[in-house]
Order: structure tokens, then sequence, then C-alpha cells
């Protein structure tokens, strides 16, 4: 799989829209028609999102069980599951964070189970970060840091990985990229007769490591992805190693999502990478779509309904420029799996509402209602009928006690509620006179581009703008047009939209993605 190795090799190049996880899966049952065994078959892919999608849609269409896909999963969940580990024996969580505790860091904890990649913004964070770039990369540590030293003195970033690795040894633990290394190195022994590969682009020299020694004695190693929508080399992806893959290529020629009003301008926007895999597709048959820019985000109306995806470089646009703008229009949205109103207190509504009617609710439902009430002012403003559990232990022994409806008074939610903040209170009840439905998924989604890997929507709202910390990091010249990386970023977002396109004018020229 690396250079020089020799290894008969099919390469599926898919644009935007064309379906290379189908492709794969079609390639997959045909393998299983001939009698290959779902357990001699192994399917796997950079992201846990993709990995899960393979194997329910592999599942449901040739009525599998769970058990028997066993290495249809991500890199590190299959290499995890193939050194036999217990999460016990992971460096993770807690864990993490006893680390930053033990060496006077602090550490936030979080780790991709993508990529197994430390994010957060303290010294902690981005001194392992810069650590395991270094390794999934193949580097030396001292390489890395001359890339980009962060801003953090060489002496704290060495002392911080001596420090991990000595940790490590002690308590018996591995990190995510100790698990890569291992498997790369080790001789498993389970052999697969056939691999798939997907969303290949995105892996790291060391995830290429841990293929070729999952395709060593297979006859069949297909690998599916798109160099062109490769946007995570800052976290260590070998895009030049994809790149010039040899092997026999097909390209799936036609897009079932983008639309050909957009497809020109996403075409321009990546001929600005000059390295690359030159590649052939057709839009997608039927509406051709719609291109507009628009000088402000409130010219643009969010109350349409329909499907409507806003995307960003940096969070720091949407927290600071869209969510208070929705929120003063009462428009509901979803940012990184959650919605702007949390579902615990739009349960605790519908209990109330109960409460109300006169119907029944579970004390754990009664204890929801009260988590939003001050204590006594309830019983003072004759908002309470229900008893006053003081013992915690009583009320987690009857969780199913049903506490009966009827209130003293018939006030309504945002009266009674009166710990819910005044702004959300406010927010809650513009969004319900606008119409909007609490209990329903919103149709508005907020995400940064890189977040939005592999989503779509029939409307995308695009910001321009750019922090001045990533205009920077484009390189010498400073001119974001220049970078290969900041190309296939925009081209990415620009492919998500299934029908319209809305392009926002930045507000400072000066860091801005000219499209």
């Amino acid at each position: 799989m690396l250079r020089g190795e020799r290894l008969k090799m099919e390469i599926i190049l898919g644009p935007p829209g064309t379906g290379k996880t189908t492709a794969l899966l079609e390639l997959v049952e045909q393998e299983l028609d001939k009698g290959i065994p779902p357990d001699r078959i192994g399917f796997i892919s950079f992201t846990r999102r993709a990995a899960e999608e393979a194997r329910h849609r592999a599942q449901s269409k040739f009525r599998l069980g769970a058990t028997e896909l066993p290495w249809f999963r991500t890199i590190h969940s299959l290499c995890f599951a193939a050194l036999g580990l217990s999460s016990s024996e992971v460096l993770e969580g807690k864990k993490l964070a006893e680390f930053g505790d033990a060496v006077g860091m602090n550490i936030s904890s979080f780790i991709s189970m993508d990529d197994g990649m430390s994010f957060g913004f303290t010294q902690g964070d981005r001194c392992l970060f810069m650590d395991n770039l270094a390794r999934v990369k193949g580097i030396s540590l001292r390489e890395q840091y001359n890339q980009n030293t962060d801003d953090i003195p060489w002496n704290i970033v060495e002392q911080v990985s001596l420090n991990l690795a000595e940790y490590k040894k002690v308590k018996g633990l591995l990190d995510f990229t100790d698990m890569l290394q291992q498997f790369a190195d080790s001789e498993w022994s389970a052999r697969l007769d056939k691999l798939f590969v997907d969303e290949a682009q995105d892996l790291s020299m060391l995830q290429w490591r841990v293929v070729q020694r999952l395709a060593k004695g297979t006859s069949r190693v297909v690998i599916a992805g798109d160099d062109d929508q490769a946007i995570y080399q800052w976290a260590g992806a070998a895009v030049e190693h994809f790149v010039d893959l040899p092997g026999q290529v097909r390209v799936l020629g036609h897009s079932w999502r983008v639309p050909s009003a957009i497809q020109p301008l996403a075409l321009e926007i990546i001929s600005r990478v000059r390295h690359r895999r030159e590649k052939k597709w057709e839009a997608r048959a039927g509406d051709a779509g719609v291109v507009k820019r628009v000088g402000r985000l409130d010219y643009l109306d969010f109350n349409t309904g329909e499907d409507l995806l806003i995307l960003s470089r940096n969070a720091c646009f949407l927290r600071d420029d869209v969510m208070p703008l929705l929120k003063s229009d009462g428009i509901l949205y979803e940012f990184r799996g959650a919605t702007s109103v949390r579902q615990s207190l739009v349960e605790a509504i519908i209990d109330w509402e109960k409460l109300r009617k006169g119907e029944e609710i579970t004390v754990a439902e009664a204890e929801r209602v009260y988590s939003n009430m001050r204590a006594g002012e309830g019983y003072a403003r004759g908002h309470k009928k229900l008893p006053n559990y003081k013992d915690r232990e009583q009320m987690v022994n009857m969780p199913d006690l049903k506490i009966a409806g009827g209130l003293l008074t018939d006030v309504i939610w945002h009266d009674a509620f009166d710990r819910i903040p005044p702004s959300d209170r406010a927010y809650m009840t513009k969004a319900l006179r606008r119409g909007e439905r609490l209990t329903r998924r919103p149709t508005v989604r907020l995400s940064t581009i890189h977040g939005a890997k592999g989503g779509q929507a029939e409307h995308v709202i695009l910001l321009t703008d750019m922090a001045a910390r990533t205009v920077r990091e484009c390189g010498p010249s400073g001119d974001p047009r220049t970078s290969p990386e900041e190309a296939r970023c925009w081209y990415v977002a620009a492919t998500r939209a299934k029908r319209q396109l809305s392009i926002v004018m930045p507000h400072d020229q000066r860091r801005q993605y000219e499209i």
C-alpha cells in the first residue's frame, strides 16, 4: 500500500454526491454473492458516522446481524478490537484529565473517536495535539514543532511528550495513536479475503500502515475517496500519498446532489489546487439550482421551512453572528448535535402541560418540572400541588410513582418556570409564536465546514469570513486563494448544497475566502 509496495488495488474516485459508499457496498454484495463469509470482509472508514452507516446499510441489505460483520469499523475501532483491548486500558476522558493534573497542565480531555486527535485550545491540548500529529505523520516531534510552534516554547512541548510516554508506561495505558502503531507492527492473524476502504483521502501515513497490515493476504483491495474533498491535512491526512497511489482507477461520474448552477463555482475553486487527480463528473439532472450573493446575513430569510445549513470556516462566526441573529428572530437551530433549546426543558414543558390538563406524571417527571422553579416559590405563588419529596433515595426507589395533575393555578409554563433565564424565555416564546414546534428537530442547522463533511442540505448559506489565525496559517503570502488546503475546504462547503447556495460577503475584506 505504501510506495514501493506491490499490491493489486482498485481506486474509486467519488466527486461530491456520487455515492462512494454505495459503490463500495455494491462490491461487498458481489463478494457475498460469491460466497465470501461476511467475517472475512473488511470495511473501514475514517469517520465513525461513515462506518456505522456502512454497517447498518449492509445489515439491512444483506439481512445480517452486527456480529456477522465484525470488521465493518473505523480504523481505531478495528485496532481496538483486534488487539483485544478494554476501555480501562485507553488513555481518554478522566484518565487524560488526571494526566494533566499530574504534570500541572490544563487538558480538556476531549479526544476525537474518529482520528484519535486531541482537540482544545489550552496549552496542554496544543502540546498533545502536536505530539500526536508528529506520530501519525511519521516524523519527529522536533520536525513537527518547526512546522508550527503554536507559540509554545520547545522545552514545554518536549517535556509534555516525555511525561506522556512515561505516564502511559507506568499506568499501562495506550492512547489512540498507540493502538494504530501496535496494530501496524503486529502479526494480525485474522486474515481478510477482501478489504474495502472508504474516505481514504483522509488517512494519515500511520493509518495507511494499518491498511497495509490489513491488506496482507487479501485477494482484493478497493480504496474509495476523493482528494478534492481531503480537508483534514491539518490533522495529518496524507493527501499527496492518496493522489499518487498506483492502481486501476474508476471515476464515479454523476452527482446526485450538486446542481448545474453550483458545479461551475465548485470546479473553479478546486482548480486552484495544482497537484490533484483530474476527474470529470456531471451535475445533478433536473432543477439547475441557484447561486446567490448577499451583502449581509440578515438579508436572508430563515423562515422558509426548508432544510437549511449555515456553514462557517470558523465556529466563532457562528457563535458571535449567526446564533444571536437566529435567537432574536425566534428561530430554532441545531449545532453539533444539540438543539438551541435544551431537551430537558422541552420535556419539562410537556410535563407541565400534562399537569394543567389534569393528567398524571411520574415522580421523575415532577422533579424535572421542579428543576425549572425556584425553591418554595412555586408553593407561595400557587403553582405547585406536587409532594415536596426531600428524600432523594425515596425518589429513586419510586420512579414509576404517578403524581396527580390539577394545579391550583392555570398559569402557563413561562410564568411558572422562573429559573429559566429571561433571554431564553423570550426566545422560546417568540419561537412558539412563530409556529415553531419545540419537539420537532429544527430545520436550521449550523456547522463549521469541517463538521459538515459528508452532510448536505437543500439550501446552504456560506459565510466567507475567516479567523485571523486561519488566514495566517495559509502560508507566507497570507492569501487563502493560494492554499490547496483552503481550496479543498471551500470546495467541500460549496458542494453541500442540493438546490441553493447563498454566499454571504465578509465583515472584513482582508480576512475572507474569495469565491
